[in-house]
């Protein structure tokens, strides 16, 4: 057995396939440490740290690995649960909201006793509504995304003449995936499938052309020219422009 007065740390060997095969110490200042320094650690983390860097005997060490998995362990279950029960009184507390609306809009519409304001709340087109807003907001859902206007695209595309324009819209195109090619949510590879928008076109010359659309298709990004196709992308965000 060794003596505790004379333990020192040995040397790595290579051995099991060379697995150890890096005989370098960790640096000082990693990766890690900065986090560290800056963050919150408990004491008890601080303790079995200590001892996994401290203990000589590999028993201690071991025992010290032991305890970090079972204590973390426990960790774990404490903040699930804290968790689990955040999120049910959220469910609650968003129900709640839903059931206090909902009753608000009964009050509102049993208040009201105009009969040409309880007829403006039904459309022949679209079914009955409990107050004349919640018509209004379906109606103002329906323009931004259906209705082109709100946003407009200008394209210089020097063709001499004016094409006719279709605009489509898709997600995730190749390219555009957040972490890189292949992270697109399971069958997306490749992109979402293009649906058609609906477009209003002003031409100001037989150059230049302003495609106006619904607001709900508003977004940023830089208009790109690939093999005679215009593209505004926008993230994972996709208009294709096609002038024909």
């Amino acid at each position: 057995m060794a003596d505790n007065n004379t333990f020192v740390d040995t040397t790595p060997t290579a051995g099991n396939g060379d697995e150890y095969r890096d005989p370098s110490h960790i640096p000082d200042q990693n990766g890690f440490t900065g986090d560290i320094q800056n963050g919150i650690v408990d004491a008890k983390s601080r303790t079995l740290a200590t001892w996994l860097r401290q203990k000589q005997w590999g028993i201690d060490v071991r025992e010290a690995m032991a305890l970090f998995v079972e204590w973390l362990s426990t960790k774990w279950a404490s903040n699930k649960a804290m968790i689990d029960d955040n999120v049910s009184r959220q469910t609650a507390v968003e129900q709640r909201q839903t059931d206090l609306e909902g009753k608000f809009t009964n009050v509102i519409s049993s208040a009201t006793s105009d009969s040409e304001v309880i007829d403006a709340r039904d459309s022949a087109n679209f079914g009955k509504f409990g107050t004349i807003d919640a018509r209004f907001e379906n109606i103002e859902a329906l323009i931004t995304k259906y209705v082109p206007q709100g946003f407009e695209v200008a394209i210089n595309h020097n063709l001499n003449r004016m094409p006719q324009v279709s605009v489509f819209t898709y997600d995730w195109a190749i390219g555009t995936e957040t972490n890189g090619l292949d992270t697109a949510p399971s069958g997306l590879f490749g992109g979402s499938q293009p649906v058609s928008v609906s477009n209003q076109v002003v031409y100001s010359d037989v150059n230049n052309v302003k495609v106006i659309l619904p607001a709900d298709y508003q977004q940023g990004g830089t208009l790109e020219h690939h093999n005679g196709v215009w593209y505004l992308i926008d993230g994972i965000k996709t208009l294709k422009f096609v002038l024909s």
